[in-house]
């Protein structure tokens, strides 16, 4: 018989599932702050009149471009935290995969293996083993498409934000 290694449970991948598609969300929402008060500290700046006197206005403008730069640089750590939570997903994605894959041989090995015996119960208990199987397949393509559309739905949110912020900066 096949040794089995520690395989998780439906359970542990349905959560881990969530629990990535949770943590981009998250971070979806601290990279909108950040956007947005990175458009703030421009609109602000673009805003001023600087009609004080020059060292004033100097200082004015030096702290407000400072600010912008310290709220972009810190649009750029929470965008590669995103970055690196989207990759993890999609590597997990890629185990689901071969996890699927490997579940669809087994199912293969199983149904050759119903034709060719002829006992009743072994008959009726290797359809159990295709029902099994089946299910199996079919729980991992839902979690596959599951993570992989809320990699991919923020992904797409992620490139106008990255936009936003890079394109506007001087």
């Amino acid at each position: 018989m096949a040794r089995r290694r520690e395989l998780p449970s439906r359970r542990e991948v349905s959560e881990k599932v969530d629990t990535s598609k949770e943590k981009m969300h998250e971070k979806e929402i601290e990279l909108d702050i950040t956007t947005l008060d990175v458009e703030t500290v421009r609109e602000t700046l673009e805003s001023l009149d600087f009609e004080g006197t020059s060292e004033g206005s100097e200082e004015v403008e030096g702290a407000i471009e400072n600010a912008e730069n310290i709220t972009v640089d810190e649009f750029d750590r929470e965008d590669e935290e995103l970055e690196r939570i989207q990759d993890e997903n999609e590597v997990y994605e890629g185990e689901m995969n071969e996890r699927s894959d490997s579940s669809e041989s087994d199912l293969e090995k199983i149904r050759d293996a119903s034709g060719r015996i002829e006992t009743k119960e072994a008959v009726n208990k290797l359809a159990e083993a295709k029902e099994s199987s089946s299910r199996d397949i079919e729980f991992l393509k839902e979690q596959i498409d599951r993570a992989n559309g809320a990699r991919k739905e923020s992904e797409e949110k992620q490139v106008p934000r990255h936009r936003r912020v890079h394109a506007g900066g001087k």
